[in-house]
């Protein structure tokens, strides 16, 4: 959401939660900041001109209050896709304006709604990973990223599938960063015991120089970005899990790598931005 700002001469209002200020990872600062009482609402007395709403979505309490303002200003809302999806990510807005990874999302996403629109400008972290100097694999013993964090997948599944995994392969087990309840602390002691390998370290991916499997996680794609072999991997694997892996051509474990996704010709950050401001231009 903040990269397209590189490319953004216009002004500009971002509205966040408060504790996540300390977090932004910016080159610039803010003119104003202002904080907004709880229940305020947002007024075009506070953001005079205002031409467009942008966001992740409107399922959180911050993007549900700016799709409010749009709505109340009669002005569009754009949705800028954050992660790969999945059938439960979150509905998109009414009569939002989608810009999709891929058409493949775009078509998923969108189902039959006739009231959204979208453009596809790529996916800005795996543009990144590809311009980063290539790794060697210097151990061929693969990482399974973990997901016991993830409602999308029944626990017994994400637990079957990466016990199967690292104790068929000797792989590492690399928890996500959430895998911090008691329940998964639980998991991890019990793996330890069994013999598995469990990395807590926060160790960059491509750092790893590892081959690297899971079942839906972004890494997946970006590992192959970066240079490294990937793969999905599941026990007994719903259907969408199935899906997710053909409709972002992710390889299953046995066969060849995963193919990296095809690089887009401009970087997604800019083509993002080009089409803020092709939406502000046209609501002028």
């Amino acid at each position: 959401m903040l990269e397209p700002l590189s490319h953004w001469a216009e002004d500009i209002a971002i509205l966040m939660p408060a504790q996540l200020l300390g977090d932004l990872d910016i080159s610039w600062v803010p003119d104003r900041i202002e904080f907004l009482e709880k229940d305020e609402l947002l007024g075009e007395e506070k953001l005079p001109g205002l031409a467009a709403v942008t966001s992740i979505g409107n399922y959180l309490p911050v993007g549900l209050k700016v799709f409010g303002l749009a709505q109340r200003l009669n002005i569009p809302f754009v949705v800028v896709q954050h992660g790969l999806l999945s059938p439960f990510s979150p509905p998109l807005p009414d009569k939002c304006h989608l810009l999709a990874f891929t058409n493949e999302d775009a078509q998923f996403w969108i189902g039959s709604r006739t009231d959204v629109s979208y453009e596809v400008v790529g996916m800005q972290s795996f543009w990144r990973a590809s311009l980063q100097n290539r790794p060697d694999v210097a151990d061929s013993t693969p990482v399974f990223l973990g997901q016991l964090h993830g409602s999308e997948l029944k626990r017994r599944i994400a637990i079957g599938s990466a016990t199967a995994f690292c104790l068929e392969t000797g792989a590492t087990y690399r928890p996500h960063p959430s895998e911090t309840d008691l329940l998964s602390r639980l998991q991890h002691k019990k793996w330890m015991r069994m013999g598995i390998d469990v990395d807590f370290s926060k160790t960059p991916l491509k750092s790893l120089n590892r081959p690297v499997a899971s079942v839906f996680s972004t890494g997946i794609l970006e590992a192959t970005a970066v240079g490294l072999p990937a793969w999905g991997y599941a026990i007994n694997e719903p259907a969408w899990v199935r899906e997710f892996w053909k409709r972002y051509n992710i390889a299953v474990w046995g066969s060849g790598s995963t193919v990296p996704p095809v690089k887009m010709a401009e970087e997604p950050a800019l083509a993002v931005a080009k089409q803020l401001e092709r939406i502000v231009l046209n609501n002028n």
